[in-house]
Order: C-alpha cells, then structure tokens, then sequence
C-alpha cells in the first residue's frame, strides 16, 4: 500500500485545473539525516534548534513517527515509493524501475509540478550512480526530477560531499578521518552550507518559473562523521547533557551490534562505550551538528518568507531514522531499537 497515499488524498483537492495554478500549493521537503528526535519540540531542552521548533509549532509534530528500516537507502525507498523495499541502501537503484505506478516527485510531476532535488533526498546525495556518484547515466529514480543536484564544490563529487570534513576533505579511508570536528568557519566550509546555496537558488527560479514546485533538500548532518563549524558547539561547551538512558548492552537475541560505522573513525584510540568524557564530547559534537543543520533549515524558511511563498506552501521536515548515542551500548544506527527506529 502506498505510504504516501494518505498525504496524497489530503492534497488532491487542491490539484485543481491549470488555470488556477497560482492556487495550487507548493510544496518543501526537507530531508535531515540521522536525526534523533532530540530536538526543543521534542522535549529536550538543551538542544539550540529554534527553526525546527518554530516550524513544529506552526505545525504538527509526529512524536511518534517510526520507520520502516534504520538505513538510509531503505528507509528514502520507502518515502520516495510508498512501499516496503528491500533493507539494502542500494534499495533505488534495485527496484525503482520496477515498480509499477508512480513515485512520490513522480506524481506532483505528472500533475504538472516543477520537481527538484538538492542534496540528500534518495540514497546518494544528488540522486547519481557510478563511482563517485556522478554518472548521468545512472538516475536513482529515473523520470522523477525535472533536476537532481548536489553542489560539490572542494569536495569534488557527491561521493565526496557526503562523508566530506571541512573545506574539502574528502573520506578515503576512515581511519583516517576524524571522528569529529568543529572548524572555525562560515557555514560552507562544509557541505550543507553548498547545498543549502544551491537549493536558496533554485527555490528563487521557481518562484519564477509560473509552476507549482515540489523542492525537495536533503541535508547531509548530523551524520557521520560528526563535522559542523565551530559556531555551532559553542552553544553546548558549557551544555550539561542528561544521562544516557540503559547504557547497558542487551542480553538475549537482539538486533545489538558492534557500532561499526561509528568505530571505523579514527577515535584516538577512545571508545565512547567505555570513556564517559569521550561519551560526552562525542554527544555534543553531535548536538553540534544538528544545529547546523537547524541553520540550514531556518535559511531555507526565511527564503519562503522573503518570496512570499510560505502561505502557499506545504512544508514537511522529516528525519530518515534516528541514532544510537550510546543507548543499549550502541553508536549508531541499524538496530530494532526505538533509538535507530524513531525520527522526527
């Protein structure tokens, strides 16, 4: 059954004829990765996220949203096709020829919307395949954008953008790249800051385009590895953090790892599970990152704003599943638990 069809059916009275397409309601999505719902509207209060908490309050929040799988190609699939998929990332490039009917851009497109995606909205940043996420020639979603973008800048090509450190640094091997880290400068000094720019630009194009638009950004923190300038882990230097609830590893069958993702970053020999400073230092960096990605957000809203557009949009936020910050012994995601399970 189609995911989607509930939203869709909500919509479909304002799908009016082509004469009234200034009535016809734009719509925003904007996709955050790996985020917890540890936000202010979520009831945590030493999280710095006034953009999302705005949002949500003119709003409706979801506190009990669940995905279908705690991965991000799978969890995008089941968002972009309203259908359950396989548990693989590579879920898109599988089956989405496959499928019989429409994707979610796929039908705005068809009701005559202008479709773009910036960023991260399926799997790979840009929507690409091929080694470096670039091919052309490999759509994840064949037919569904009019664009699929993702601004690369220093960091060369999505595949570079998506693990990408600050001003360029580029993931090889990830023994080699930090954990964490906060550089001291403007918000392009890491990925999010570009593609935020690009999708600002094309939101401003088709305010002019004399089409409706479903712009859809896909905002690549706070995942790993845990990188946002400095400004932003300013706001929890001093910030005393609540315990962790059930540290403790599970007994029994379960879906429990080894956090695997999380301790293939260089660590200097520290592990969160064991070093309770390091435990702390790696939630605030965290914290760090999803108020950056907080920013990104709040920029993208004034730019409705600034073109009269938010009375005539439908904004949907949404995570692609949560986190493991230490809970059950884990450092991640990929698990059944309620921490990789659960997002805003």
């Amino acid at each position: 059954m189609n995911k989607f069809i509930f939203l869709l059916a909500m919509l479909c009275p304002l799908m009016s004829t082509a004469n009234d397409v200034k009535k016809r309601p734009n719509v925003l999505l904007i996709c955050i990765d790996d985020l917890r719902p540890e936000l202010k509207c979520f009831g945590v209060d030493y999280i710095h996220s006034p953009n999302i908490d705005g949002l949500a309050a003119r709003g409706r929040a979801f506190h009990r949203h669940y995905v279908q799988a705690p991965t991000c190609g799978a969890s995008r699939y089941t968002l972009l096709t309203g259908r359950y998929g396989p548990a693989s990332n590579g879920a898109l490039f599988q089956n989405f020829s496959k499928i019989k009917g429409t994707s979610f851009p796929g039908w705005f497109r068809k009701h005559g919307y202008a479709t773009v995606s910036v960023g991260k909205v399926s799997h790979h940043p840009g929507g690409r395949g091929g080694a470096d996420w670039d091919d052309a020639a490999q759509p994840e979603m064949p037919g569904a954008w009019d664009r699929h973008l993702l601004p690369a800048g220093s960091w060369q090509h999505p595949r570079g953008a998506m693990h990408g450190l600050a001003n360029g640094e580029i993931r090889k091997n990830a023994k080699d790249m930090d954990i964490f880290q906060a550089f001291d400068g403007p918000d392009t000094a890491y990925p999010d800051g570009l593609i935020t720019n690009e999708a600002l630009k094309q939101m401003d194009g088709l305010a002019k385009g004399g089409k409706p638009f479903f712009l859809a950004v896909g905002i690549i923190r706070p995942h790993l590895p845990f990188g946002a300038p400095a400004k932003y882990l300013k706001h929890y230097r001093d910030a005393k953090l609540p315990a962790t609830l059930h540290p403790q590893k599970p007994t029994g069958k379960t879906t429990w790892h080894g956090s695997g993702e999380f301790m293939k970053y260089n660590r200097w020999k520290r592990n969160p599970t064991t070093d309770a400073a390091f435990a702390i230092e790696v939630r605030k960096h965290y914290a760090a990152c999803v108020s950056y990605a907080d920013a990104m957000v709040g920029r993208l809203l004034a730019q409705l704003d600034a073109l009269k557009l938010r009375d005539n949009t439908i904004i949907v936020l949404w995570g692609d599943h949560g986190w493991h910050l230490g809970e059950h012994a884990i450092w991640g995601k990929h698990a059944l638990f309620e921490e990789s399970l659960r997002s805003p």
